[in-house]
């Protein structure tokens, strides 16, 4: 019995990298209230069960970690869960410190079996990129299908994400909006600039594949037109790069022929990401042409600081609060009222709007100063109160204390849009600096390498732009992957005679 639960156990440690990118399709609904949505996604359907099948092996993480580590390691979820006593929203505050317990686990049980078994580390590095890959496709076909005319219900766009945004649609794949599906493929696209800077290839041909795996899971990125990930993808790189060259990560042989070939994939992928941009513009039902929809991108991307467009285009948008994507307000199911006020279906746009003119001329400059404005309340809020600035008001509850702060300027399913202003906002001064000082203090036990490192900190870049754990939990559970030392990993995933010395 106990080998058939083993068995149980790496089935679902391979399932893991394949479960993630179905952050939120298929979503089970279980209902929702004024403060939450009751949404069930198929990563947390996979926690619970990995918990209960791995729950007869917990004698061996005690002896593999011991007891100091595990019970230092368990304060995070245990202030967490204490917070639900003073928090205004407890049903929320228990779950997500459930959910916060069941990461916990899972992220032991996933260092001990890599630890114990690391010939297990080169499958599951492939079935991750194949994953990655796989869901890429998905995102393409998803903008030629928006292009078609087929409905949100078969593609699975989000409100905002179709052509009638921009004029070319940007895809979400299986996650809630383009910011979490460009976040997703952050540490796949990573991994592959690790791999090729390693030299993970035994001939030409296998490089060339991995130099086009590179090349594809990049300009997805860039399709998403997320610019959290865009920016936190380029943040991941230099940090890889800065790593790779040091002598303590020494993966590189010719560092400056990588610099290159980074810069060159990187540049083309954006260059071939923009193409399609213009192609879908040119193609869709709007009055978008293949310039308009380049230079569109170019502005949105950088923030409205390079502006090509066409003096024609060159307007104020119309109606801008009613039609902004939901990747640039809202970064959780639970904030549906900002969703639904901020956004627009594309079914409820009128027929001449679909066929005349797209929804934005460039940069949604609205998007920035809501969160920053999130970002903003959230603080004050947290000033008005003695017991807010200490303690927190709670896990979950802050949509719920910023509303009550400020009830004509937003309601109680919002969140700060910052995962750090709403950790400060949500555990206050102590249960910051408690989080801080544990995370530094775990760090410094676990192996560290050059991908996990540029990984965290591309993870950690990324948690500016959005908050809320249930459609995050790759954030948590993708570094666990990595945590071993920086040879070992090179040697397990490419297995290649030339860093047998290392």
């Amino acid at each position: 019995m106990k080998k058939f639960i083993k068995k149980t156990q790496l089935v679902l440690l391979f399932l893991l990298p394949v479960v993630v990118f179905f952050s939120y399709h298929p979503v089970i609904s279980l209902g929702s209230n004024n403060y939450m949505n009751y949404d069930l996604s198929i990563p947390e359907i996979w926690l619970g069960i990995f918990f209960i099948v791995s729950l007869p092996f917990i004698k061996n993480l005690i002896q593999f970690y011991g007891w100091k580590k595990i019970l230092i390691s368990s304060l995070i979820p245990l202030y967490c869960s204490l917070s639900a006593i003073w928090s205004a929203n407890h049903l929320r505050a228990i779950l997500t410190a459930g959910i916060l317990w069941l990461l916990l686990f899972a992220v032991l049980n996933i260092v001990y079996l890599l630890k114990n078994t690391p010939r297990l580390i080169s499958p599951l590095v492939k079935i991750f990129l194949s994953s990655a890959v796989f869901v890429s496709i998905i995102c393409w076909i998803q903008c030629v299908l928006d292009l078609a005319g087929v409905t949100r219900d078969f593609t699975l766009l989000c409100r905002g994400c179709t052509f009638t945004a921009f004029g070319f649609p940007h895809p979400n794949g299986f996650a809630i909006e383009p910011q979490f599906m460009g976040n997703l493929l952050l540490a796949p696209t990573l991994l592959s600039f690790y791999l090729l800077f390693s030299g993970a290839h035994k001939n030409r041909k296998q490089k060339h594949c991995l130099v086009f795996l590179t090349f594809f899971l990049t300009s997805t990125t860039f399709l998403t037109l997320s610019r959290g990930a865009v920016y936190s993808l380029i943040v991941g790189l230099v940090v890889l790069f800065v790593m790779c060259q040091s002598k303590r990560f020494p993966i590189i042989k010719y560092k400056l022929k990588t610099a290159t070939m980074t810069f060159m994939i990187v540049f083309l992928a954006f260059l071939v990401s923009l193409g399609a941009d213009g192609l879908f513009a040119a193609a869709s039902p709007t009055t978008d042409d293949f310039y308009s929809g380049i230079t569109k991108a170019v502005h949105q991307l950088s923030l409205g600081i390079i502006d090509l467009r066409p003096n024609n285009i060159k307007q104020p948008q119309q109606d801008i609060e009613s039609t902004i994507s939901p990747e640039d307000t809202s970064s959780s199911p639970d904030s549906e009222e900002s969703v639904s006020t901020l956004t627009t279906e594309s079914e409820n746009i009128a027929p001449n709007a679909v066929k005349d003119t797209s929804n934005f001329n460039g940069y949604v400059a609205e998007s920035t100063s809501i969160r920053l404005n999130l970002s903003g309340l959230a603080l004050t809020t947290m000033a008005s109160s003695p017991q807010y600035l200490t303690i927190g008001t709670g896990l979950g509850s802050a949509g719920i204390a910023m509303s009550a702060y400020r009830p004509e300027e937003l309601g109680p399913k919002e969140i700060v849009q910052n995962e750090y202003i709403s950790i400060l906002l949500e555990l206050g001064i102590i249960g910051t600096i408690l989080i801080i000082a544990i995370l530094i203090y775990a760090f410094k036990k676990v192996d560290k390498n050059a991908l996990l490192i540029a990984i965290l900190s591309s993870f950690a870049f990324s948690l500016l732009f959005f908050s809320g754990l249930p459609n995050a939990l790759h954030v948590f559970l993708i570094p666990a992957l990595f945590f071993t030392k920086d040879n070992l990993l090179v040697k397990n995933i490419i297995k290649s005679h030339r860093y047998k010395n290392h």
